[in-house]
This record gives C-alpha cells, structure tokens and sequence, in this order.
C-alpha cells in the first residue's frame, strides 16, 4: 500500500491546509459568520486527520482487515461530507460551497482501485518477464 499511503498522506496535507485556510476566513469564507468557520474548519479538518490516519496506517480507509478506522473509515468520512453539507444550509452566505469536501467520499475507493490495479499489473509483469520452465511450468518468483 505504498503508492495508496503516499496518496492518503497527500490528500491529508491538502485537507489540513484547506482547514485552515477556512479558519482564517479565506475566499468564499471571509465575510462568513465566525461559527460557520470554526465548524466547516473542524470538519475539513476531521477529514484531513482521518486521511492521515489511512496513511499512518498503511491500509487505507476501506480495508479488508485491520482496525475499525481502517476498514469502515468511508462511512466516517461520508458522514463528515454529509456534516459539511447541512453547514452550508444553515448558513447565509454567499458564495460558499454546498459540499467542500464532497471529493472525500469518492477518494477512498478510488484508491483501492488504483492499488488494485497497480498489483494486477506488476503480476502482469512478472509473468511476462519470467522464463517458463520445460513443460509449460513457471518458477515462482520471489
């Protein structure tokens, strides 16, 4: 989970760092209640320590084993969306976006695939590289 590790660890840099800009009160926040800023902050902010923890982890957020936050941490991070979502509604300025985090939800399982599909193709790889034995059989690499 090398390459999903580096990605969670990415996506939880970039989350943090919105977090805080959303605090400071930066584009469509600045004129926004102050309420409203500490909330979406906190959220953008929970979002971006939960990434971290899939890449601390080394396993992700929609695992098949390992610690609770690992294999059900995108029913978390969909409840967060869904957080910032009602936010929005409950506040009166203009210009902020319905959904500023709404890529979270989609990214875990995106980078499932993408780890799947990285394995797939170093078998592939391998296979293709390694010489077959007389009669049809393969050595085992590794």
């Amino acid at each position: 989970m090398k390459l999903g590790a580096a990605c969670y660890a990415l996506i939880a840099v970039g989350w943090l760092v919105s977090g805080v800009l959303t605090l400071r009160g930066f584009g469509p926040y600045a004129g926004a209640e102050r309420w409203f800023q500490v909330a979406t902050a906190a959220v953008v902010g929970l979002t971006g320590v939960l990434f971290g923890v899939g890449a601390a982890t080394r396993r992700g957020l929609i695992a098949d084993r390992g610690p609770w936050i690992c294999r059900r941490g995108w029913i978390v991070v969909i409840g967060l969306v869904a957080t910032a979502f009602v936010l929005s509604l409950l506040t009166d300025q203009d210009g902020v976006p319905p959904f500023p985090n709404l890529l979270a939800a989609f990214i875990p399982p995106w980078v499932r695939r993408l780890q799947g599909k990285y394995y797939e193709g170093v078998q592939e790889a391998e296979r293709e590289l390694s010489p077959g034995e007389p009669g049809g059989v393969t050595r085992p690499v590794g």
